[in-house]
C-alpha cells in the first residue's frame, strides 16, 4: 500500500517556512528585493543600512546580490556616478503570483492529468467563501 506522504529527504526544499520567492531567490536576495521594493529607487548603500543592523550583509555582499537580481531580470539599474541606482521590476506579491503561475504550468506539463487530479482534490476541500474568492479572481 502505498504512502500518503514522500519521505523528508525529498520534501524539505517545498517544507520551507519562508516566503514561496525564498525557494526561489534564498533568503538574502528575498529580502534584497522586498527592501527595494519598499525603498523604490536605491543605492548598494542605501540597501545595506536598510536591513535590520543585526542582519546587515557586507557592503559587497549586497553589491554581489544586486548584480545577480539584475542578470535575473528581477530589477532594473541605471547608472549614476561610478554606481548604480537599483529598483525592483516587481513587488513581491506579483513576483509570487507569476511564480505560482509558473510553477502550476510546470507542474501540468511534467504531471499532466496526475497534478491536475490533486489540484481538484485540494479543490473540493476547500472552504466554500474562499472559493468562491478564487472563482472570481480568474
Amino acid at each position: 500500500m502505498p504512502r500518503s506522504r514522500l519521505p523528508r529527504a525529498l520534501t524539505d526544499r517545498l517544507g520551507r517556512r519562508e516566503k514561496p520567492e525564498g525557494w526561489f531567490l534564498g533568503s538574502l536576495q528575498s529580502q534584497t528585493l522586498g527592501i527595494l521594493s519598499r525603498r523604490g529607487p536605491s543605492t548598494v548603500r542605501e540597501v545595506v543600512d536598510a536591513f535590520p543592523k543585526n542582519e546587515r550583509p557586507a557592503y559587497t555582499t549586497a553589491m554581489t546580490i544586486l548584480v545577480k537580481l539584475h542578470e535575473k531580470g528581477l530589477t532594473k539599474r541605471t547608472k549614476m556616478g561610478k554606481g548604480y541606482v537599483y529598483e525592483a521590476l516587481y513587488t513581491p506579491e506579483e513576483l509570487r503570483d507569476r511564480m505560482a503561475g509558473h510553477l502550476v504550468r510546470q507542474l501540468v506539463d511534467d504531471f499532466g492529468d496526475v497534478a491536475l487530479a490533486h489540484f481538484a482534490s485540494a479543490l473540493s476541500a476547500m472552504d466554500r467563501r474562499r472559493l468562491d474568492k478564487l472563482r472570481r479572481r480568474i
